[in-house]
């Protein structure tokens, strides 16, 4: 059976803050090269290799107000760019992306988070035996800087699976080859929230000529169960 170790912040529900863009193709070089300037070298970027598959409930919630808490689980499963299809280098994450704040306002998408690792075992059969079952997948590449040890930048573009569970069969989601440009920072209480969520506005205007962060709309982000 997979377990999940504590380590520093798993298993404890924090608020992840963040902000979105569409990235064309034709910017990204442009973007990277903001990037580096603003927090490193080359060297200060880390690629982004991951296979994300979601699983939803086996036993369906009856209709009513008791179906706004079943949630999403996300076995995430970061691979080695070096060797993506070797399962002993991979990382596997179990994640639960709660409800995001619907109220206006604030500078940056908000919603509650809990991340827990697996160290060992079948994480799929983990999942299973927690009452969950596939539903969907795709694999997310590209890669991401670290800004003034706070803000995450993630520069990644989507991939879809041909046949399931064969990342070798992923294709690029966009045709025209956009990118996916997420700016996000945790915060550890409510309290942080609203002081995080002004950095990260304040943020924006560092990339303004090459990509537009926005607030997304709530209802986008929401973990809403596709029953049948």
């Amino acid at each position: 059976m997979a377990t999940g170790k504590k380590h520093t912040n798993a298993g404890v529900t924090h608020y992840e803050c963040s902000l979105h863009g569409l990235l064309n193709n034709d910017h990204e070089p442009q973007l990277r090269t903001r990037l580096e300037a603003l927090c490193g070298d080359t060297e200060s970027a880390h690629r982004e290799l991951h296979h994300e598959i979601s699983c939803i409930p086996c036993v369906e919630t009856p209709i009513g107000p008791l179906r706004r808490e079943d949630h999403v689980l996300r076995l995430r499963i970061e691979m080695d760019p070096k060797d993506p299809l070797n399962p002993n280098k991979a990382a596997n994450t179990i994640c639960l992306l709660g409800h995001p704040e619907p109220r206006s306002g604030r500078g940056a998408s908000v919603r509650p988070a809990i991340f827990a690792q697996v160290f060992s075992g079948n994480a799929p059969q983990f999942l299973s035996l927690l009452g969950y079952k596939y539903n969907s997948e795709f694999v997310r590449k590209g890669y991401w800087f670290l800004y003034r040890n706070t803000f995450k930048i993630i520069v990644s573009q989507i991939y879809q699976l041909e046949e399931e569970g064969s990342v070798q069969s992923a294709q690029l989601a966009d045709p025209q080859g956009s990118w996916i440009v997420q700016v996000s920072a945790d915060a550890l209480s409510q309290e942080q929230v609203p002081r995080m969520c002004e950095q990260l506005d304040e943020l924006k205007s560092l990339f303004e000529d090459y990509v537009e962060l926005v607030v997304v709309d709530h209802a986008f982000l929401e973990s809403k169960i596709p029953y049948n």
